[in-house]
């Protein structure tokens, strides 16, 4: 009989290399998932559209941050934190922030932290109206730090009970009056100006000439009117005479020791030492976070400003009284 006939596939012997894989268990794999494994990553293929999407994320990811204020997401009675920090200058955004927590009813008492040299007259005083007001209605705790002077020492009067370190340095009640002298300087490089006014004090305060007697004259009644403003702020603030509270206007500092002697200040303590008596005093956990204000913007904002070159506050050109051709009026040490 003759054999039957083989199939071609038959004849042909399979080679090692294919019995090998066709005993391995990645030989079942298919060959579409391999080619998707072996996919370059979807950053390599559309590189702009990966980071578009990623820096997208971080701007969403620092405006919650932002939103948020690190203050996390607790709930019932807290206690708010306002801060004056620095120069004193300008007060809206610490204003924004009293008018808030004056609204919020979740809000039943407030720590006034306070580590400021001062600073401008008006804006001292308009922060310490804003805090008075917002005194009468929740109570209000001050903690000193490092430095609570002059202006810093004005809005610290607002508070229900005062503490300071026993180092902080604080008082230097009084006023003061920077006018520059730039006369010298714009001679030598051949610069002058000539003004001309229809009041006879209207150009009061020139920093191209001294002052004439009259105009100084006419500038320490100005200064005394605002000094007897201070003075009348902290008598009302600490709840003694009047004749008490000019006696310690001279202008002079205290430390936190000195200051708890002569009445400016409550108790010598720290901050924790104040959030423990105004915890107390609202019945509210000493230890549930502190609600702060949120950070005006976050890293990416910034940046952007600085970038753009928007973000020229930084310099402090101006930080001490803004425009340095104009007499500046400050409650700063």
């Amino acid at each position: 009989m003759t054999a039957a006939a083989t199939p071609p596939e038959a004849e042909k012997a399979a080679s090692p290399a294919e019995q090998t894989c066709a005993g391995c268990p990645l030989g079942q794999i298919p060959a579409t998932v391999w080619k998707d494994l072996l996919r370059r990553p979807f950053r390599k293929r559309h590189p702009f559209v990966f980071w578009a999407v990623l820096l997208l994320m971080a701007a969403c990811a620092a405006l919650l941050g932002a939103a948020l204020g690190g203050n996390g997401l607790v709930r019932g009675p807290r206690l708010a934190l306002v801060s004056v920090a620095g120069p004193i200058i300008d007060p809206e955004p610490t204003l924004a922030w009293i008018r808030q927590i004056e609204r919020d009813p979740q809000v039943k008492g407030v720590l006034l932290r306070v580590d400021s040299p001062g600073g401008g007259a008006a804006a001292s005083q308009e922060l310490y109206q804003a805090l008075n007001t917002l005194a009468q209605k929740k109570p209000l705790a001050v903690s000193m730090g490092s430095m609570a002077a002059s202006g810093g020492l004005m809005v610290s009067m607002a508070g229900a009970r005062l503490f300071a370190n026993a180092s902080t340095v604080t008082g230097s009640i009084g006023v003061r009056m920077d006018i520059p002298q730039l006369q010298g300087l714009m001679g030598k490089i051949g610069v002058g100006q000539e003004t001309l006014t229809t009041a006879p004090y209207k150009d009061a305060g020139s920093y191209m000439r001294p002052l004439s007697p009259d105009q100084k004259e006419y500038f320490k009644r100005v200064l005394e009117d605002m000094h007897q403003q201070f003075v009348d702020i902290v008598a009302a603030g600490r709840h003694m005479e009047h004749e008490r509270a000019a006696a310690l206007a001279s202008g002079k500092i205290f430390t936190g020791r000195e200051a708890l002697r002569l009445g400016l200040v409550d108790e010598l303590g720290g901050r924790g030492a104040a959030v423990a008596w105004l915890a107390e005093k609202c019945e509210v956990p000493a230890d549930r976070k502190l609600l702060a204000r949120p950070k005006e913007d976050g890293w990416l904002p910034r940046g952007l400003k600085t970038m753009l070159g928007l973000d020229i506050g930084s310099l402090g050109i101006f930080a001490a009284g803004g425009n340095w051709r104009t007499p500046v009026f400050l409650y700063q040490f």
